[in-house]
């Protein structure tokens, strides 16, 4: 792909995945797929390594989330199979409380697959409106 259609391929996706089409998403991962979380924030941080590690990361984020996100994209940028997306999210934390938090990903790509993921953000952010 070309890098202007990995970058579409991976918005494409990050919508899918906000919009509740987890399954549709997740066609679009390898089966092998890691996807990393900076910080110190038990139950996120860390590494989660193939799809079903990914579902259940996923679905642990829809019940904190239950009315969802809502995604700003900032900025794409894209060197050969990598692609880098700044954004916000935003939205209401089960608990109530409000939540707005910029982001960094890093998304790898190989056979037409998202293959890693790394992600930089505010855990602090998280956690408060978690509590």
């Amino acid at each position: 792909m070309t890098i202007e259609a990995n970058k579409e391929f991976v918005k494409r996706t990050w919508q899918m995945l906000l919009g509740g089409d987890l399954e549709s998403a997740l066609a679009n991962f390898s089966d092998d797929v890691t996807w990393w979380i900076g910080g110190k924030l038990e139950g996120v941080s860390g590494v989660k390594k193939g799809k079903e590690a990914v579902r259940g990361f996923l679905g642990g984020v829809t019940q904190a989330f239950p009315a969802g996100l809502n995604t700003e994209f900032k900025k794409a940028y894209g060197d050969g199979d990598t692609v880098i997306v700044e954004l916000v999210n935003r939205g209401t934390s089960a608990t109530g409380k409000p939540y707005e938090n910029e982001y960094c990903f890093v998304y790898e790509i190989a056979g037409g697959k998202i293959h890693a993921i790394r992600e930089y953000v505010d855990l602090e952010k998280a956690k408060i409106a978690l509590s």
